[in-house]
């Protein structure tokens, strides 16, 4: 029989490294097969278990059977001492593998997941042994981890083997939503962890110098993605009263700024390539945006924010100073659309990506989201992926975008009002104009189509030959013109490969 080389295999398993039902057949096949898959297959493993309820039961206790049978458990172990009795299933003999090595990544949610199905009890300090072993397994075995996501109050720097384990990290993802993180442990941290490249802080509610330091010690940063709360804002978007019993005047919210951690990131700015900034984006400075010549990714969610005073002018002066010739992909919230259109005008022609949902509305909008479409298509000729707002007065500007956007493939349509009496003009216009390319269209919960104007568009689809088009309405069930009829129309078309 004719062996494939191992770097043959290499490179088919690498094909199925998305497809974890393959590649552990791939396994089963012989000695060979197995040892250049399984390290692919534990990779996959290490990526895929944020959400383990994803995953099948069975699966996820296999998994953490084998992760057992690393744990120490001897008498004088924490696990025998405490009562606990892992693994469950033992092997007859000592696994094949050293499979901890091949984790590269370290989330959270399987460790919890493991502890709350091996200890079926309600002992809170077991669990809190059990995810203690585990972390100390993971810092002793887990050599090859790069991405690394902190959410637990356990005091991970102290641990054997952290500082070697947190100096050869390249992304972290840390949450402070326990005030231990900030106060105990990022000074720790800022010691020994030098060599981030991507930076995530969540529930960051404070102007926290610990943190600051902490950012400021990463040498290499090129990511940073921030999710700002002020700890003195705390007013759902549903309320009307504050906790005085007071109504909330939405019009006179004071702004406020984390100046510590505005001048860090102007500070890293000119070496960032991706920023992310959410959900009160005004509590940092826009004085970044002037020095953030090198970024490509830059995402602006202003959803929490969406009700305060802000002065929208000192963002236009910054980014009358700034130029983002690199910029690749630009994300946004509930931002006003003289900021987008200013910050598209200042990309360098190389966006592949705009993704603008929920834009603030003012009185002049209407010719805001002219302005901002004509921007978009004037500015934007390699753009393959479009998200956007369209108010029903500017459907005939969507031409535009079809014209000079050239290599869309995916285009998501929003539109505030409900589109009276249809929008069968935006499919002709999709049907006449839109360029090869467009692979997908999709639309949100205000589109309006009549029968006949679908009908007209799929036909035409069809009869032009073009590639199936994936067609998707959000929410459909907030849609009340989407009778059965439709759906039902939308399925035979389906069927015959006219759309996906």
């Amino acid at each position: 029989m004719v062996q494939l080389v191992p770097d043959v295999l290499l490179l088919i398993f690498a094909e199925l490294q998305n497809y974890p039902s393959s590649l552990y057949s791939c396994i089963l096949v012989n000695s060979s097969w197995c040892c250049v898959a399984v390290p692919i297959l534990w990779k996959f493993i290490s990526y895929g278990y944020d959400a383990p309820s994803d995953h099948k039961l069975e699966s996820r206790e296999k998994l953490y059977n084998v992760i057992a049978h690393f744990l120490p458990n001897g008498p004088k172990d924490p696990l025998s001492k405490n009562n606990i009795s892992l693994p469950l299933n033992k092997f007859p003999r000592k696994p094949m593998f050293e499979y901890m090595k091949y984790f590269t990544r370290i989330h959270p949610g399987w460790i919890r997941d493991m502890i709350q199905l091996s200890i079926n009890e309600g002992s809170t300090h077991k669990k809190n042994v059990l995810e203690s072993e585990i972390y100390k397994l993971i810092f002793n075995k887990c050599n090859n981890v790069k991405h690394f996501y902190w959410i637990t109050t356990e005091k991970l720097c102290s641990y054997p083997n952290a500082k070697p384990f947190f100096s050869s990290l390249q992304s972290l993802v840390i949450s402070l939503e326990f005030n231990t993180l900030t106060s105990q442990i990022l000074p720790e941290l800022s010691n020994i962890c030098h060599n981030i490249i991507n930076l995530e802080i969540c529930y960051c509610k404070e102007d926290s110098s610990d943190l600051v330091t902490f950012i400021d010690m990463q040498h290499n940063l090129q990511s940073l993605c921030l999710h700002l709360g002020d700890e003195n804002f705390e007013i759902e978007e549903n309320d009307d009263e504050n906790d005085d019993g007071n109504a909330v005047d939405w019009n006179n919210i004071e702004e406020k700024q984390y100046t510590l951690l505005s001048d860090v990131i102007l500070k890293k700015a000119d070496k960032l390539k991706q920023i992310t900034l959410t959900p009160i984006i005004t509590l940092i400075d826009p004085e970044f945006l002037s020095s953030s010549v090198n970024i490509q990714n830059l995402e602006l969610n202003n959803d929490d924010g969406m009700y305060m005073d802000i002065d929208w002018r000192k963002w236009g002066k910054c980014l009358d100073k700034a130029s983002f010739p690199h910029l690749k992909y630009f994300g946004t919230t509930f931002l006003p659309s003289n900021i987008e259109s200013l910050i598209i005008e200042k990309s360098g022609g190389n966006v592949l990506e705009i993704d603008i949902r929920y834009p603030l509305e003012f009185h002049d909008y209407p010719a805001e989201n002219v302005k901002l479409i004509r921007t978009i298509y004037n500015n934007c000729p390699k753009l393959r992926k479009l998200t956007l707002n369209i108010d029903p007065k500017n459907l005939r500007e969507v031409s535009g975008i079809f014209s000079n956007c050239t290599q869309l493939e995916k285009l998501h349509l929003t539109t505030k009002n409900y589109i009276i009496p249809n929008g069968d003009e935006l499919l002709k216009i999709i049907s006449n104009e839109s360029p090869a390319t467009l692979r997908e269209f999709s639309f949100g919960d205000n589109w309006n189509f009549s029968l006949k104007g679908l009908e007209s568009f799929f036909i035409y689809w069809k009869c032009q030959e073009k590639f199936p088009i994936k067609f998707t309405n959000y929410y459909d069930e907030m849609i009340y013109s989407w009778t059965d009829d439709h759906k039902k129309l939308v399925e035979r078309y389906r069927q015959d490969g006219t759309i996906r």
